[in-house]
């Protein structure tokens, strides 16, 4: 604290001032840190650990179970004190998954975008309102990341799902909560023109967006637990396929180079077979191998309509697609594993 504000602070309190909430952080300052982002009403980790009341949970219907005494949970309640509820069972080893490791292995998080508007469904009734914005959206979002964190399996990871509005706020946010090397990447989801998602057409001088961001982080990036997705070649890497005795296959690196002198000595083939079907057409076999859903080479961090097909089943204004879940669920979790 420098001489004015102590100065100053004194001064509140001798004329029966109200004291802001901003004087939290000068006399109670937390860790330092190389740098973070600073806004009107950001809480200490510990103030929102502790002021957050946890909720009993009541029963209401039953989904299936999970192994070890779970039972699969829909809840219906205010976020935060279902988090606390659910980091208490933790705390008490009730929140397991089926290897016995505490905690959840894969989060994913959806949350409002501050887009300042009210959505509605198909027949135009009410869905939610996304009203929530600047500094109060940040706090509003960071309580529950903060959380989220505490949720988390030690090798687990945390996906947060958002678009280019608050993406580099929540960014900083998310490098102090976890650290910035415990940043995994960001994936890039093109959402295309299927299931009703398309280009925005505000007005004629802006720049269609069609794109969401998915930021994923680790509590240890080097052991977490995620398993390499595999989709579709793309069409510039197998449009001169070939076929010999054995099947239909591309030449890996440029093509039709040479082996080097270490790859013929060590018997290294520069083939990668693709289809050992010789009964199908070069064309049939290139249709087969770059179709959604097939699964021979890693995705990187762009999914398009290329990698699967992202449709959604009803006209909530901000469903996201099952299949973009699906490859989430798919690297994130094993059989028995909890997800929330």
């Amino acid at each position: 604290m420098t001489p004015e504000q102590r100065q100053e602070f004194i001064r509140l309190l001798e004329q029966g001032e109200e004291i802001s909430p901003e004087w939290a952080r000068i006399l109670f300052p937390p860790e330092k840190r190389e740098y973070e982002l600073v806004y009107h009403g950001k809480e200490r980790e510990e103030d929102i650990l502790a002021n957050t009341l946890a909720l009993p949970l009541q029963p209401v219907r039953t989904f299936g179970r999970n192994g070890n005494g779970w039972q699969n949970l829909l809840i219906f309640g205010d976020d935060l004190q279902v988090m606390k509820t659910l980091l208490e069972w933790k705390k008490a080893g009730h929140l397991c998954n089926a290897d016995g490791t505490p905690g959840v292995r894969l989060i994913y998080i959806d949350s409002p975008f501050a887009t300042k508007r009210e959505f509605s469904g198909s027949q135009d009734e009410k869905a939610y309102r996304d009203k929530v914005a600047g500094a109060q959206f940040v706090e509003f979002l960071r309580k529950r990341l903060v959380f989220l964190k505490y949720l988390l399996t030690d090798n687990g990871n945390l996906v947060v799902h958002l678009d280019n509005r608050k993406l580099h706020y929540v960014k900083a946010i998310l490098d102090e909560l976890f650290a910035e090397n415990n940043f995994v990447n960001e994936i890039i989801w093109r959402k295309g023109r299927e299931g009703g998602s398309s280009r925005s057409h505000s007005n004629g001088s802006a720049i269609p967006t069609e794109y969401q961001n998915l930021l994923v982080y680790s509590l240890d990036r080097r052991n977490r637990y995620w398993k390499q997705i595999l989709g579709p070649y793309k069409r510039s890497t197998v449009g001169r396929i070939d076929r010999d005795e054995k099947g239909w296959y591309y030449t890996r690196g440029r093509m039709g180079r040479q082996p080097a002198e270490w790859e013929i000595k060590a018997g290294v083939s520069l083939k990668t077979y693709v289809s050992y079907d010789l009964s199908k057409s070069k064309d049939e076999v290139i249709d087969e191998i770059t179709s959604p859903g097939a699964e021979f080479v890693a995705l990187g961090d762009v999914w398009d309509s290329t990698v699967a097909k992202f449709t959604t089943c009803t006209d909530y204004p901000t469903e996201k697609p099952e299949s973009l879940l699906g490859l989430i669920l798919k690297a994130g979790t094993r059989e028995g594993d909890l997800d929330f």
